[in-house]
């Protein structure tokens, strides 16, 4: 089984939508698309922007997500996993797990075909938003939350060593270049080789230790993903 994890939340009302840009009809300067506004005018503005379907953008159009809008949109994924024998599951506050119950397709093969479900459905644009409009309604900064996410790892005991708050930050400041993005994911994934499933550059981790179905495992994605809440 592969578990794929798009950034999660806190648990929604079932029903209930996330909703921290209430749209407000439709810009004519651009092109018909609806004006959003609120802390993530610009997210829904770009997720809108690259939808691959009407249905994602029917979605997004209002501003926000309903708990019935993401599962929408993980129909038509596993409606585009079925043939390949995945089937894909998103539960809020905990994210996506897929999973392989026909054929014997390796690892990297079930990976490929999710990366190209993803890309054709869209699905991975309405749950990544949904997550961070739950776990951090008012958008707050990088800076903000990577220092609530070292704060929430601290409590929880979850540094593998010794490490400072400004040590931490200076670990997971992606940079401005592509390589020093890499060098950072680098340091990450070394630092916390116990809970990164693969690598940096997406190879099989010998080290991984913890997964979602283990007490450290979970909480670390829960501080990575919903630090604020922890």
């Amino acid at each position: 089984m592969v578990a794929a994890v798009f950034m999660c939340a806190a648990i929604a009302a079932c029903g209930q939508g996330m909703n921290a840009n209430p749209a407000s009809g439709t810009d004519a300067n651009s092109g018909g698309q609806p004006a959003f506004s609120g802390p993530y005018a610009d997210d829904f503005k770009q997720a809108y922007k690259d939808a691959p379907t009407d249905l994602i953008r029917g979605i997004l159009k209002d501003g926000k997500i309903t708990d019935a809008e993401v599962q929408e949109a993980y129909d038509a994924y596993n409606t585009c996993l079925e043939p390949y024998g995945l089937q894909a599951v998103y539960t809020p506050g905990e994210g996506e797990s897929t999973g392989q119950y026909r054929g014997s397709l390796s690892n990297d093969e079930q990976l490929k075909v999710m990366q190209e479900c993803q890309s054709k459905t869209g699905a991975d644009l309405v749950s990544t938003l949904y997550a961070d409009i739950s776990s951090n309604p008012n958008n707050v900064d990088t800076a903000a939350m990577q220092r609530a996410t070292y704060q929430c790892l601290a409590k929880h005991d979850l540094l593998p060593q010794p490490i400072s708050e400004s040590e931490y930050l200076a670990m997971v400041d992606r940079g401005t270049t592509q390589d020093s993005m890499t060098a950072s994911l680098k340091r990450e994934s070394e630092f916390f080789s116990e809970y990164w499933e693969q690598t940096y550059d997406g190879q099989p981790n010998p080290d991984f230790k913890y997964d979602q179905n283990t007490p450290q495992g979970h909480q670390f994605y829960l501080c990575n993903n919903d630090p604020l809440n922890q």
